[in-house]
């Protein structure tokens, strides 16, 4: 951290079984959350909530969602008792709108797997609030972009920006393959995002489907990618980000991680 500004980052959370699991990303998202036991909140862009317009979560404790199934029933009864922070949703609504952007609040939703299997792991004892801003159902990387930049005076604030979900996500294209060997198109875009994340390329990140190599396959439903973009955003014009973490799941799900910068 730099004269207390707290740089965003992006995760890739994986399948709902990730703190289960004894893989490297399991790991390193524990060793990470060491960093930030002194933070005031976090704010995860989840790739698994998706709205029309931007929303953030408001409630005293939101309620842990088990958004997935056909997987094994102890994640079912996974509860992340986090605290919610309605304070800081204000304060993120009325700085998105303060761009001239649109922004809700819902007071219903809780927190899905794309943020609370990775709190879990960061945060074990639930000590640090947690808010949740969505994703736009028109997946626009430019949009997903400017709300990153209408909330980076939060960096200011103690409040750890959070893109939650996935670097390389097939899903739609290719299945888990457990033991499988990376297909060689994965690891070709899995370069280029990290070639231009750590040049901090703004026309090629939100241009991705149009200059990177392989997205249909990489990033069939573009959900994942979204989050990577407003955290990248958040950074302010002209941030570079770097690599803090590499590995692959079950063949071609890329489980890299940056921060900004």
């Amino acid at each position: 951290m730099k004269d207390n500004i707290l740089p965003p980052i992006f995760i890739s959370h994986g399948a709902p079984t990730l703190p289960l699991e004894n893989i490297p990303a399991r790991e390193f998202l524990k060793e990470l959350g060491s960093h930030y036991q002194n933070i005031k909140a976090v704010l995860c862009i989840s790739a698994h909530w998706q709205t029309v317009t931007p929303t953030v979560n408001s409630l005293e404790e939101p309620d842990t969602i088990h958004d997935f199934y056909g997987f094994p029933e102890e994640l079912y009864k996974i509860k992340y008792p986090a605290r919610g922070d309605p304070e800081l949703a204000e304060q993120v609504a009325g700085l998105i709108k303060d761009k001239g952007l649109s922004c809700d609040i819902n007071h219903e939703r809780g927190l899905d797997h794309g943020t609370w299997v990775p709190m879990m792991l960061m945060f074990p004892h639930a000590n640090i609030p947690v808010v949740q801003l969505s994703i736009q159902n028109n997946l626009n990387p430019t949009q997903h972009l400017k709300i990153g930049r209408a909330i980076e005076e939060l960096r200011k604030d103690e409040v750890l920006i959070m893109g939650s979900g996935g670097a390389v996500h097939p899903l739609g294209f290719a299945g888990f393959r457990f033991g499988g060997e990376t297909d060689q198109w994965a690891t070709d875009f899995d370069d280029w995002l990290t070639d231009a994340v750590t040049r901090g390329d703004e026309r090629l990140l939100t241009n991705y489907r149009q200059l990177a190599p392989y997205p249909e396959r990489a990033h069939p439903y573009p959900d994942h990618y979204m989050p990577l973009l407003t955290a990248f955003g958040a950074a302010g014009v002209g941030a570079k980000g770097h690599l803090i973490h590499h590995s692959w799941y079950a063949g071609d799900l890329g489980m890299a991680a940056y921060q900004f910068p």
